[in-house]
């Protein structure tokens, strides 16, 4: 079977083999693009959908001026309408131009669709793409899922976009571009090996080519196996969360007994409902430990608007509310006697002269020690031990397994000196309690329930 004939095939799949169905065709006059766009051509006109050629001048070559020209006379000649658009160099940011360029394309394919009426989109992305694309995300790592490749067709805007020529390499359209005897203009750009894509597709792919001439052919299959791998596991999730779901809630003594390969993917998808953005397994984990921890009452800040909510032992998401002041990094809070000062939605600490319940820790305070400040823990905050050494913060908080997204959190006590005095709600600094000139106060910490919170089980 000819390249046409797979190609027709594939077009055919797509139900785009029709001359009532109007299809945008980017068109950069690279090879791929050119083989592309004479495939759609030499479609028979009973077949052939009406076609648009999108063109962008992203104005980062002399030769993309020249290139304009030509596409333009060339779509003169021919039965297709032309769709041009300028990238302009005051528009181009000073870093990230590679994604704002595509960026720039995109939306402007969404514009011609929207036009037009044209219900799909067709790049020119081949084997080689796909394979650069597959070894770059390898390379950077992450979650399995994100190891996916260029996708053969995938909504786009109100419509789709759809890669006819994803299972050719580019040998194979360089082949079909000299038998038909076709124009088209190298990318000088594409030699720079400074930049990660070109490196992959100048050097890495070549050498692995050596290694093994069927590379592009093996990484297809892995991409169609890691297609239905993930598939399948979108499945079983479906089946496994409304087990440990309660309308909006999660219950995390039914998730533990979940298998424990599916925990966190099962977390993910209950907690990806809510978030604007994907976020993969492996940034989530923290997440994920904090929510099984056994307290009853705990809220977690997942963005600046929203918070996971523990109460009565169930999980929620909810907006952060406006009345509850969040410390920033660099903020302090004033400590005065004998009155509560609150530190989070649920913890208030306070200074007593008099002890205000059976848990606060009696504490020799000097004149000298004053003001006192609360504030978040720093690299470097370290207390006394009874022993006359030092230990860090940083120490006591990992050998009392406190959760990393916890730890972020926690609160000191410092003196007018610097001196940490207690790592509230962990250790007290240890100070001797026959010290001359010490007054004896109360450190306490007391914790409350959240207001304002209705949460059904």
């Amino acid at each position: 079977m000819t390249l046409r004939q797979q190609v027709n095939r594939e077009l055919a799949r797509q139900k785009l083999l029709s001359p009532t169905q109007t299809i945008v065709v980017a068109v950069s006059t690279g090879v791929d693009s050119m083989v592309l766009l004479d495939l759609l051509l030499q479609l028979p006109v009973q077949q052939r959908p009406q076609i648009v050629v999108a063109h962008v001048n992203h104005h980062l070559r002399a030769q993309s001026a020249e290139e304009a020209v030509f596409l333009t006379n060339y779509c003169a000649t021919l039965p297709v309408t032309l769709k041009l658009a300028d990238w302009l160099v005051e528009d181009h940011p000073q870093t990230g131009v590679e994604a704002a360029a595509r960026q720039f394309r995109y939306d402007f394919f969404e514009k011609v669709m929207v036009t037009t009426g044209a219900t799909a989109v067709l790049t020119a992305h081949h084997a080689n793409d796909q394979a650069e694309t597959y070894l770059m995300k390898l390379a950077r790592g992450g979650d399995l899922a994100q190891l996916q490749g260029i996708q053969a067709v995938r909504p786009f805007r109100n419509g789709r976009l759809v890669r006819p020529l994803l299972s050719f390499s580019k040998q194979q359209l360089r082949q079909y571009a000299a038998e038909r005897q076709l124009t088209y203009y190298e990318d000088a750009t594409n030699t720079d090996v400074t930049l990660t894509r070109n490196r992959m597709r100048q050097r890495v792919i070549p050498e692995l080519m050596q290694v093994n001439p069927a590379l592009l052919t093996h990484i297809a299959a892995y991409e169609d196996q890691l297609t239905t791998l993930l598939k399948a596991k979108k499945q079983m999730i479906a089946v496994l969360l409304p087990t440990v779901q309660v309308q909006r809630q999660l219950d995390p003594k039914k998730l533990l007994k979940l298998p424990s390969d599916w925990r966190l993917a099962v977390f993910q998808t209950w907690l990806q409902q809510y978030l604007p953005q994907l976020v993969s397994e492996t940034k989530l984990a923290p997440t994920y430990h904090w929510a099984i921890q056994p307290q009853t009452t705990a809220r977690l800040s997942l963005t600046t608007s929203l918070e996971l909510v523990k109460v009565a032992g169930m999980l929620t998401v909810l907006p952060v509310k406006k009345r509850v002041k969040k410390l920033r990094p660099s903020e302090k809070i004033m400590v005065d006697l004998n009155q509560w000062q609150k530190i989070t939605a649920t913890q208030s600490v306070g200074i007593f002269a008099t002890s205000p319940d059976h848990a606060s820790q009696p504490f020799p305070l000097l004149a000298s020690d004053m003001p006192l400040v609360l504030r978040p823990w720093q690299p470097g905050d370290q207390l006394k031990l009874k022993n006359g050494g030092q230990q860090f913060v940083r120490r006591i908080l990992i050998d009392q397994k406190v959760p990393p997204v916890e730890r972020a959190a926690a609160m000191v006590l410092v003196t007018a000196q610097g001196t940490v005095l207690w790592l509230v709600g962990h250790k007290f600094s240890y100070r001797d309690p026959n010290s001359a000139r010490a007054q004896t106060v109360f450190l306490a910490l007391k914790h409350t329930e959240l207001k304002g919170v209705h949460l059904k089980r």
